[in-house]
């Protein structure tokens, strides 16, 4: 220890600086100064053009913007520190200018947590696997997904969105489709306080001049025509009668029931015995969720007016009571109607069936989406009040029930006929 030196081990860093700014050891403008220079210094290697004061003592710079013509922004300033602070928070860097302790966040980096986010709010997987789908077909190795969110502005949004409609040729639906991600992972990142607002829903696109017109697609691909039905049930019919190495074995009894009801296939795979609330109806409200990652039962249909009571025809009737006699004649137990075990019927048995009678009989495949199509197109043209037909299918809107799932299943000599007829008078 040298000799005639005090030490003070118990001083704090606070109480020192605080005796050497008294002593005027430290000047704390200098102290302010090397802090700005060093600032300063850090910023500039991060940005690549040039720093100046004008003729009018503002001080001014450009940023990159892939926006503008230039492939640049001006950016004017009062001050110099006014404008190192917006270039600061343009790189987002922290107080200090280090770059390494504060991410500068993209869509790109912000994409896996908000789709974890996302996850929490959904139990389709098919839904998850759409927005995957559509990261990586519609951004996925784009220039927006890699720009600093801090740094997108409306134009550079607006100009996205439409380039993106243009490069896709989209429908509305298309395009509301892909850029759920956009919009909803900068609600999220509003959310998190890293951005202040989601300049994207201030987007407008006129619909009538940038959107693809959707022409609705042809009658005899979408619904079963009158002389094509009692055909493909009478090949379900005789599948049921007399096909005995079929392993789903109450697959064609399924399929004649769908014709009946209109449930959606993995509503049709999930109909339990308990769902037979009386002899008049069927209360569906579950469904078979099918994907390649897993498959499962959900006690949920797809929305929640999916949640409905079907009215069962005498046919309906009949095809569960048979399903019914099956499993007891042959000691089966399960609790799914037309399932021969303890799972519920597959729904690759029942698309499969679909494409043998439709090749069997020499029409063009048609899935049971289109007896869907068809069992509704039957209800609205035997004039059911829309309300009542729009409840027993679980729509929300009757718009979709007439504008997605109203179709003519007459043949053409049956439209021939009806019109001569109609303007015979």
């Amino acid at each position: 220890m040298e000799k005639n030196k005090l030490h003070f081990p118990n001083i704090s860093a606070e109480e020192l600086l605080s005796y050497c700014i008294k002593s005027g050891i430290v000047n704390m403008d200098d102290v302010q100064d090397q802090m700005t220079k060093k600032f300063k210094e850090t910023i500039l290697k991060h940005h690549k053009h040039k720093i100046w004061q004008g003729k009018d003592g503002r001080y001014r710079t450009h940023i990159d913007d892939s926006t503008a013509k230039s492939g640049r922004r001006l950016i004017v300033k009062t001050r110099e520190e006014d404008l190192l602070e917006h270039l600061a928070d343009f790189y987002s860097l922290d107080d200090t200018g280090d770059s390494d302790r504060k991410e500068v966040l993209t869509l790109e980096k912000l994409y896996p947590q908000w789709l974890e986010h996302k996850k929490l709010y959904t139990t389709a997987e098919t839904y998850i696997m759409r927005i995957e789908c559509d990261w990586k077909k519609y951004y996925v190795g784009t220039d927006i997904i890699k720009k600093p969110l801090k740094s997108l502005t409306k134009l550079s949004l607006d100009e996205w969105a439409h380039k993106l409609i243009k490069d896709h040729n989209m429908t509305k639906n298309q395009y509301y489709n892909s850029t759920v991600i956009m919009r909803q992972a900068l609600d999220y990142a509003a959310d998190l306080g890293i951005i202040t607002e989601n300049l994207f829903s201030a987007v407008h696109i006129d619909g009538k001049r940038m959107f693809r017109k959707v022409k609705k697609k042809a009658d005899e691909t979408q619904v079963f025509l009158s002389n094509e039905i009692p055909r493909i049930q009478e090949q379900a019919w005789n599948d049921f009668m007399t096909n005995d190495k079929l392993t789903h074995r109450l697959a064609p009894l399924a399929i004649l029931f769908q014709f009946q009801t209109g449930v959606r296939i993995g509503e049709l795979c999930a109909c339990c015995e308990e769902d037979i609330e009386d002899e008049n109806y069927i209360h569906i409200q579950r469904m078979y969720r099918y994907g390649s990652r897993e498959s499962e039962v959900i006690e949920h249909t797809k929305t929640s007016c999916g949640d409905r009571r079907i009215f069962l025809t005498d046919r309906a009737k009949k095809y569960i009571r048979l399903a019914q006699e099956y499993k007891a004649e042959h000691g089966i137990i399960s609790k799914y109607i037309f399932s021969v075990n303890e799972k519920p019927l597959s729904n690759w048995s029942v698309a499969s069936r679909y494409k043998r009678y439709c090749d069997n009989i020499g029409i063009i495949r048609k899935t049971s989406h289109k007896t869907r199509k068809t069992y509704i197109s039957a209800l609205i043209d035997g004039k059911v009040n829309i309300n009542t037909v729009r409840e027993m299918v679980g729509h929300a809107d009757e718009r979709t029930t007439y504008n997605n799932y109203c179709f003519d299943r007459s043949t053409e000599n049956e439209k021939k006929a009806l019109i001569e007829n109609a303007l015979a008078s």
